[in-house]
């Protein structure tokens, strides 16, 4: 599984292409406000582990818990990062459901990145109020995710266009696409009973990518209890939202 591990974060990159820099962002952020060594997070919707790998090479101490619903990403990741030591856990949780916080505990952070806007705008209100509940008092939710502009505007257009440009570049010189790592995934007959279940998660065409507004991430994020919202980094649409308990 590792092989698929790395090819994602190839192909991620001609999505987000300051993706490196956006992680040292991250969890600079991270050490600044909750500096204690051990600490434990909760990697949301974990995908195949991208967050959780790199938190636990950079915070030797720390802890995390990976979770996602997608039955494909757990298994390449579980399958690929294991347990580092018993630092790293993996539950599969569906964050369309109320109920899908169970019993995981508290963390000092809510970690998440270029995930949460697979969620409708309502969903992702939820997210964030039940995530605020499993934070310790003064903890973080730092989320790395597109967060688009005023939809129909010069500038978004011109971002969208951006985007684009880079996107082409990095498939001409040699990057695999979303579309083609997923259909290496298809070929991989050990992951065969995970994609079935997948495909009756999301049937085609089923997803929205669109994404929240900052405006109402941060409503919602104040509403859900946070005191302190705001963006730490932006390329284009990509933004880092930063919220403290």
């Amino acid at each position: 599984m590792i092989d698929l591990l790395r090819r994602w974060d190839a192909q991620q990159t001609v999505y987000i292409e300051q993706r490196d820099r956006v992680y040292d962002v991250m969890f600079d952020v991270l050490a600044q406000l909750c500096p204690a060594p051990e600490l434990t997070v909760l990697d949301l919707a974990c995908g195949p582990g991208a967050i959780s790998e790199r938190f636990l090479r950079r915070f030797p101490q720390g802890r995390s818990v990976a979770v996602d619903v997608d039955p494909v990403l757990l298994a390449i990741g579980e399958g690929a990062l294991g347990d580092q030591d018993g630092r790293l856990q993996w539950v599969r949780a569906d964050l369309r459901e109320p109920s899908w916080a169970g019993d995981l505990g508290t963390f000092d952070a809510v970690l998440s990145s270029t995930a949460l806007h697979w969620l409708s705008p309502p969903d992702l209100a939820g997210v964030y109020r039940t995530a605020a509940g499993l934070l310790r008092p003064g903890g973080v939710l730092i989320n790395a995710d597109h967060v688009p502009l005023p939809s129909g505007g010069r500038l978004q257009a011109a971002c969208k266009a951006i985007d684009e440009a880079r996107q082409q570049r990095g498939i001409n010189a040699g990057a695999e696409s979303w579309a083609d790592w997923w259909a290496s995934v298809e070929q991989r007959p050990e992951l065969a009973e995970a994609l079935a279940e997948r495909r009756k998660l999301w049937p085609e065409g089923s997803r929205d990518w669109a994404g929240a507004s900052l405006e109402f991430q941060r409503a919602a994020l104040g509403e859900a209890g946070f005191s302190e919202v705001d963006v730490v980094f932006q390329d284009l649409e990509e933004r880092i939202v930063v919220a403290i308990r």
